[in-house]
């Protein structure tokens, strides 16, 4: 009895789920925002490999321009 009485609200549950009307939101479209700007450049080590011994070097890449020289890793 108590487990016909449970699958009968356990199918009732199921089928009102399926009544439950979804609202569906849409975001605005999200563009360019003038009133953002970078506040810090991006800046990170770059590597090479010459003659058997690593280099290392700054590279800027907010400007595209390196910083300093190459120093031995």
């Amino acid at each position: 009895m108590k487990k016909t009485i449970n699958s009968i609200l356990l199918l009732t549950l199921i089928l009102n789920c399926n009544f439950i009307q979804t609202i569906s939101v849409f975001a605005n479209e999200i563009g360019p925002n003038p009133a953002i700007e970078a506040r810090a450049d991006i800046i990170e080590w770059r590597y090479k490999l010459e003659n058997g011994r690593v280099y290392k070097r700054l590279y800027n890449y907010t400007k595209q321009k390196w910083i300093g020289d190459w120093i031995p890793a």
